[in-house]
């Protein structure tokens, strides 16, 4: 268990990788810690290293580089209180395996990601009272190597383990509202239930999270895919952390209406997506239990599809 921060009010946090998400939490915390980014791609922390963050939208910074230790060797982690995975899911192995080693006793390691099985691939490298597991309902588009469009606010969420309350208290005193509950298992299933309602339709359907509220068939397929989500969480003995998962979707959608989400920017660049990790994860659960989720199951095979045709059409 890493030892209590004495001084929440100031950290050394590492983000390892400086997507969208990792690039804004980089400039969100600059303002109360230490931050250091590992980023292996060169264009991006050369850029970064040279220029620093810039943060526009419904955040407007500008920070210096000199805000930042941009590192791209994993023994730079070393003094880190907190490390912050923020990685695609299906690199989350690989990361642990990379910096495991040099993880310290004193290191929180959190997860703010999409999909379901980083806490679960993070605890098969580091201990479990030094993990924590969150979710985050901020939306950010990344413009260019540095540079990142805040589309949305919301709360972040911590999973309780001793000295999470540190952390959180050092998150909102950067400006970014947080709040921790006990129950991990509902921080994760819940977030899961969003992103596999909102994340597909907007791929797909190729338009912002705000635009899915527009088109009642589009809504009414989202809704449809959190409620599936709901149940087989449900069948599992797990409580989501809202009453409703319908009027959260709508929440979600309207606090990042401009948000291009991340699987969308995914299949625009004609990169891979999270789908196994998210509609994916919850049909194989489904399938355990006994439990139907066409709809889940269609989104997944959809998205799959459009990602052949993506790999197909650049071949030719």
């Amino acid at each position: 268990m890493p030892d209590i921060i004495a001084n929440p009010g100031f950290m050394n946090i590492t983000i390892i990788g400086a997507g969208a998400m990792g690039t804004l939490f980089a400039g969100l915390l600059a303002s109360k810690n230490r931050i250091s980014i590992l980023e292996k791609n060169y264009r991006i922390s050369e850029k970064i290293a040279k220029h620093g963050i810039r943060i526009i939208g419904k955040t407007a910074l500008t920070l210096s580089p000199d805000k930042f230790d941009v590192i791209t060797d994993a023994r730079g982690i070393r003094s880190s209180d907190i490390v912050v995975i923020s990685v695609k899911s299906y690199d989350t192995v690989a990361v642990l395996k990379s910096i495991r080693r040099y993880i310290c006793k004193k290191t929180f390691v959190m997860t703010l990601q999409n999909g379901f099985g980083n806490y679960e691939n993070i605890l098969k490298y580091v201990e479990k009272n030094s993990v924590i597991c969150g979710t985050t309902s901020h939306g950010a588009v990344l413009i260019d190597c540095g540079v990142v469009r805040h589309t949305g606010c919301g709360e972040t969420v911590m999973g309780y383990t001793e000295g999470v309350e540190k952390v959180a208290d050092n998150f909102n005193g950067c400006g970014i509202y947080t709040r921790t509950v006990k129950n991990i298992d509902s921080v994760m299933w819940s977030k899961l239930a969003i992103n596999c309602a909102i994340n597909p339709v907007g791929a797909i359907s190729e338009v912002t999270n705000g635009e899915i509220i527009k088109y009642p068939g589009l809504i009414e397929v989202a809704l449809a895919a959190g409620k599936e989500v709901v149940t087989v969480a449900s069948k599992s003995g797990i409580n989501m952390l809202f009453d409703d998962v319908s009027e959260k979707i709508y929440e979600v959608c309207k606090n990042t209406s401009g948000n291009i989400n991340s699987m969308l920017a995914d299949v625009i660049a004609g990169r891979r997506t999270e789908i196994d990790f998210l509609n994916g994860a919850v049909v194989k659960k489904a399938e355990e239990l006994g439990v139907k989720v066409p709809v889940n199951e269609a989104l997944r095979d959809m998205i799959k599809k459009i990602r052949k045709n993506s790999r197909c059409a650049k071949g030719n």
